[in-house]
């Protein structure tokens, strides 16, 4: 019986001592000394029928986890079209101030409600109006709008003055009729 290889996956113990690599798989063998004593080649146990083997850990490289998407805003409120252009249609409010009014990059006006598609007359305004949230309400402002920003049939609101607003309000953006709708 010679060197026995330390190689877990060989372990043949038919190395001549003075070989320096293993005859069996080539793992090299300098620095090992023949264990002391009688060498074990082959072990056999009984174990019972009935007993499960012991469990063989296991290494699982975890698979990365997909990026967070983005949080999805919260509908503060939202503008129903009622008259013009696509009724029915929702402009959604996710933040506490939006701006109402017509894109146009010419003139720098990118409002969060655009209603270009809804104005075919162009009776509103690049920068036509303002809701923001204040101290627990929605508020609605004229920016200095051409053809006006009027609540519920009311007078036309004078620009920069705020009007609170109320679910279920309408508002009149030029020619085009919207309902303020809160959750």
């Amino acid at each position: 019986m010679g060197k026995k290889c330390l190689n877990p996956d060989c372990g043949w113990d038919g190395n001549d001592p003075e070989w320096e690599f293993c005859g069996h798989c080539g793992s090299e063998l300098i620095g090992i000394a023949e264990p002391p004593g009688p060498s074990l080649k082959h072990v056999e146990v009984s174990v019972p029928s009935q007993m499960a083997e012991p469990p063989v850990a296991q290494f699982v490289k975890p698979e990365p986890s997909p990026p967070l998407a983005p949080p999805v805003p919260a509908i503060k409120a939202k503008l129903v079209i009622k008259n013009t252009g696509r009724v029915g249609h929702e402009f959604p409010i996710t933040k506490d101030s939006v701006n109402i009014g017509r894109w146009d990059a010419d003139s720098g006006a990118f409002p969060e409600i655009d209603l270009s598609q809804d104005d075919p007359g162009s009776h509103v305004s690049r920068k036509h109006a303002r809701i923001f949230f204040k101290d627990d309400n929605y508020f609605i402002e004229d920016l200095g709008s051409t053809n006006g920003t009027f609540v519920n049939k009311g007078p036309r609101l004078a620009a920069g003055v705020p009007q609170e607003l109320q679910s279920g309000d309408e508002i009149v953006v030029g020619r085009t009729f919207l309902s303020f709708l809160t959750p």
